[in-house]
C-alpha cells in the first residue's frame, strides 16, 4: 500500500494528519488518534490511541481496546462499592448515578469503535 494513496484520501475527505518519516497519525474526532506505520516494507500497522481529554479515560492514554477494559473493571468495582456500601444512615441511591455511568461507557465506547472501525476500513478498501 502506498504512503502516497492515503495521503490523497486523507486530503480528498480533509482529514487532519501529521506525516512522518514512517507514519501517518490521523487525528479522528473527540481525541481519538490512529497512527498508520509503515516502518515494514509491504505491510501497513494501524495503531489506535485514545489522547488527551477523551470520554471514556479523561487524562490517561491509551488504546481504545485497554480503555474498554479499564472501564469494565471500574463497573465492577464501582458495582461491588455501591451494593455494598451502608446506606442506612444515607437516603442516596448510587443505582442511577451507576446506570448513568454504564450508559456513558456505552455509548462512547460504541463511538469510538464505529469511528475507529470505519477508518480501518476505508483504509483497507484502498489498498485493493
Amino acid at each position: 500500500m502506498e504512503k502516497d494513496q492515503i495521503l490523497n484520501f486523507l486530503i480528498k475527505y480533509d482529514y487532519k494528519y501529521t506525516v512522518d518519516s514512517a507514519s501517518i497519525t490521523v487525528n479522528l474526532d473527540f481525541a481519538q488518534k490512529v497512527i498508520l506505520d509503515f516502518s515494514q516494507p509491504g505491510k501497513l500497522i494501524i495503531i489506535d490511541q485514545l489522547t488527551g481529554w477523551n470520554f471514556l479515560t479523561g487524562l490517561i492514554q491509551m488504546s481504545l481496546k485497554n480503555a474498554m477494559i479499564y472501564n469494565f473493571v471500574c463497573a465492577v468495582i464501582l458495582a461491588f462499592l455501591f451494593l455494598n456500601l451502608p446506606l442506612s444512615y444515607s437516603g442516596v441511591n448510587f443505582i442511577p448515578i451507576y446506570l448513568l455511568f454504564m450508559l456513558w461507557v456505552l455509548l462512547f465506547s460504541g463511538y469510538y469503535l464505529v469511528k475507529l472501525e470505519s477508518f480501518k476500513s476505508q483504509i483497507m478498501a484502498l489498498k485493493s
